[in-house]
């Protein structure tokens, strides 16, 4: 009986924001090993229609501390111990879930918020660049970078990259988001015509 008041009653619905006109969840999964021995395992639900963000992230770790009252909870296997979050967020936060943005032909991806607060036109730390709308899922899949930072003076600078981990030609102190795209735009039309 316990099985099945698991299956059915243990769990909630994820929720969306009142008024969401597109109520779906676009669901996402990860893993990661560290060589240290940590293992990370996480699943992300985001709603393009409300903006809401759930995140679950679980942490695996040796257990170097014989302290039964360390934190983080025994996995069962002997010498690990785990630790989860979870995080209920916006995707105006995590960049994820935003529109892309058109820019010198190319879409512009947009990456978490410079500040983790509400604002009318929150930025992004920086954008993954395509040369299709569609969602950046490989690093194949990324025709560039642009990253925002400050100057000398502490005026908003920018950077461009081609390419993707690593990139085949960067340049910096742009003065704007267009201004990285379009000498994205002419890099890569200048590397593609090249025989």
């Amino acid at each position: 009986m316990n099985n099945l008041r698991h299956a059915y009653l243990y769990w909630q619905p994820v929720g969306h924001l009142s008024g969401c006109r597109r109520p779906a969840w676009d669901v996402q999964t990860f893993s990661l090993e560290h060589s240290s021995g940590v293992s990370e395992l996480g699943m992300r639900a985001v709603c393009w229609g409300c903006g809401t963000v759930h995140d679950l992230t679980t942490r695996i770790t040796p257990d170097t501390d014989l302290d039964a009252n360390a934190p983080g909870i025994d996995t069962g296997v002997e010498g690990m111990r785990s630790e989860a979050h979870q995080r209920l967020t916006a995707t105006w936060v995590t960049g994820y879930g935003q529109p892309a943005i058109k820019a010198a032909g190319l879409w512009l991806h947009p990456g978490p918020a410079v500040l983790r607060r509400p604002a009318t036109t929150p930025d992004p730390v920086g954008y993954f660049v395509t040369t299709t709308p569609d969602i950046p899922r490989t690093a194949a899949d990324i025709a560039g970078v642009i990253s925002r930072s400050r100057g000398a003076r502490g005026g908003v600078v920018w950077s461009a990259g081609v390419s993707y981990d690593p990139p085949t030609a960067t340049r910096h102190g742009l003065p704007s988001r267009g201004a990285a795209a379009r000498w994205i735009a002419a890099t890569i039309a200048a590397q593609t015509a090249r025989p």
